[in-house]
């Protein structure tokens, strides 16, 4: 019997050794092994959030996940394509889902491109914001929970709305462009796309110019991740996030990217894997700094 106990404790062990929390708030790893999420369902604690798309979860989801599509947590806002939902849209949100400030969350999306793999960062991120803190991320999500041949449903997960308040911090969680401006020289801004975007020779057809903001180092998200799109292990991942922002973890810190869908990754890594304490994510990205003439830019 203590050997099954053990056996069945041990990817949850494991996990906790590779990737600890940080902080005396959280009650899971930032990051979790599809073992560990395989021990824990059936935990009326944990909510799985499933954010590819709906016909992808109809095919087969990890048994009692909830449909979530990415799109409902990155809204367009004007020119700019990539924005935090309203306080009050996101408690809607969040209230449909029957997530509470207590829930544990897992997001798992798909892996299929290197873009897919940012978006669940994306989401934790934002249900941070939010104020829910044991949130995290399925390393390797759903395409290596289908590669390893876990169990499948099809069972659609239908949820009764649980009336939700955020705790918002945004000034916490978010630098906007004026804030950048104003501390340029004290923080250390990290550019997470990729060289060719950071160099300036390459641009994507939404973003008006190629540059990029002076004085930012270039952390590309890619470099985050293994070739099988899971996490590297935290020591290489220590190891390339100090090349660029320094070993000091009161420094502080602001991730940006071309439209705010790949800055999260790097943000989140940093903060609850890493233990840097203060960072925010620049949600405007480079498709707002670049509408401003007045915004410096280099190449």
């Amino acid at each position: 019997m203590i050997k099954k106990v053990f056996f069945r404790i041990l990817p949850l062990i494991t996990f906790f050794l590779l990737f600890p929390c940080i902080g005396g708030a959280r009650e899971i790893a930032p990051i979790v092994s599809t073992d560990w999420l395989q021990t824990n369902i059936g935990n009326p604690q944990l909510i799985v959030l499933d954010i590819r798309r709906v016909e992808d979860y109809r095919e087969g989801h990890i048994p009692g996940a909830i449909s979530s599509f990415y799109g409902g947590w990155a809204y367009k806002q004007g020119e700019l394509y990539s924005e935090i939902p309203e306080k009050d849209d996101l408690e809607d949100l969040i209230s449909s889902l029957g997530i509470s400030l207590k829930s544990w969350v897992v997001v798992a999306g798909d892996t299929d491109t290197p873009r897919h793999s940012y978006q669940s960062a994306r989401v934790a991120c934002t249900l941070q914001y939010a104020g829910i803190e044991n949130v995290a991320l399925l390393d390797g999500g759903m395409n290596k929970w289908i590669n390893e041949k876990k169990p499948l449903s099809t069972e659609i997960v239908r949820i009764k709305d649980k009336p939700f308040k955020g705790n918002f911090n945004k000034e916490k969680m978010f630098a906007d462009k004026d804030y950048i401006l104003k501390r340029m020289g004290e923080i250390i801004l990290l550019d997470v796309r990729e060289p060719e975007f950071f160099a300036g020779t390459k641009k994507l057809d939404c973003i008006p110019k190629m540059g990029r903001i002076p004085g930012a180092f270039n952390l590309p998200t890619s470099c985050a991740f293994n070739k099988d799109c899971t996490f590297k292990g935290k020591e290489e991942l220590k190891e390339i996030a100090e090349s660029a922002a320094g070993s000091d973890r009161n420094v502080e810190i602001v991730t940006y990217c071309d439209i705010g869908h790949c800055c999260p990754t790097w943000a989140y890594i940093l903060k609850h894997v890493l233990g840097y304490k203060n960072v925010r994510i620049y949600d405007g990205a480079m498709q707002e700094w670049m509408q401003d003439p007045q915004a410096p830019l280099t190449r």
